[in-house]
């Protein structure tokens, strides 16, 4: 019977570690996949943030000057009438934005990780 040496058994992996591995290898490619989604999800709402953050410093910049070409009170009042009522609807679309980002993220990860593992999607209601 010939004689194992080193080198015959440092290539093997105990225990059957490679069909274990194997056995895993649906779970990573699918949350690979998912991580892939995921930050792709991330960078659009990190684009969509820093537009909106761009919008609202540009108005936020821009009001001292229109508050020193104010004549009268009521050129004061329709300035900063504006003014607020812009950053209100800035603010209130900015955060609808995010919120159907966020969903989104969420439900991209979902669908990755169920398609992967063969459960059935969740529709919407």
């Amino acid at each position: 019977m010939p004689e194992k040496t080193d080198s015959d058994t440092s290539n093997r992996m105990p225990f059957g570690v490679e069909a274990l591995m194997e056995m895993q290898r649906p779970a990573f490619t699918a949350i690979a996949e998912a991580n892939t989604r995921l930050y792709e999800s991330i960078a659009a709402a990190n684009s969509e943030w820093a537009s909106y953050v761009s919008r609202r410093l540009k108005d936020d910049l821009a009001m001292p000057q229109q508050l020193a070409e104010c004549r009268t009170m009521q050129d004061l009042f329709r300035v900063y009438t504006q003014f607020f009522q812009n950053a209100c609807s800035q603010y209130q679309s900015g955060l609808g934005e995010m919120t159907k980002l966020s969903q989104a993220m969420a439900e991209n990860a979902l669908q990755t990780l169920q398609s992967r593992s063969g459960e059935p999607t969740r529709t919407k209601h």
